[in-house]
């Protein structure tokens, strides 16, 4: 039984491993309409994973992580993600749709990182391991 924290970080693991394989696809000079299908896929897996974080460990922290000031840059990491979406789909020039791709990968994967440094540690210290347990079953469901 995993713990809502290793639950993320093999999420995380997961989406980083097709971020790679997204990379390799890039390095291929795809079309412009390939990389926004692409774009496309990341934004949705995204999309349900952040609802889950927030869902499941988001609620809890809030007050803790604004006491201590980590929240805004974790919202700010999520603005800049976010932006780079739109603006692949808006252009036509497949060369600056991978580019802006690969910048919205790794600023994801920076984001993870802050994530098991800063937020998960101090999920694991604000809950109690059988919260902890719970919540994790919670996202396997």
């Amino acid at each position: 039984m995993a713990t809502i924290t290793e639950a993320f970080v093999l999420e995380h693991s997961v989406l980083c491993q097709m971020f790679d394989e997204i990379e390799r696809i890039l390095a291929g000079s795809p079309s412009a309409q390939e990389v926004k299908r692409l774009a496309s896929l990341v934004e949705a897996l995204l999309s349900h994973h952040g609802e889950h974080e927030n869902n499941l460990a988001g609620s809890v922290l809030n007050h803790v992580l604004v006491e201590r000031g980590a929240l805004l840059p974790l919202y700010q990491d999520h603005n800049e993600i976010s932006g780079h979406f739109p603006r692949v789909h808006r252009t036509s020039d497949s060369a600056k749709a991978s580019r802006l791709l690969h910048k919205a990968l790794s600023a994801t994967r920076k984001h993870f990182k802050l994530e098991e440094q800063t937020l998960f540690p101090i999920l694991e210290k604000t809950l109690q391991p059988d919260t902890l347990l719970v919540l994790g079953s919670q996202w396997r469901k």
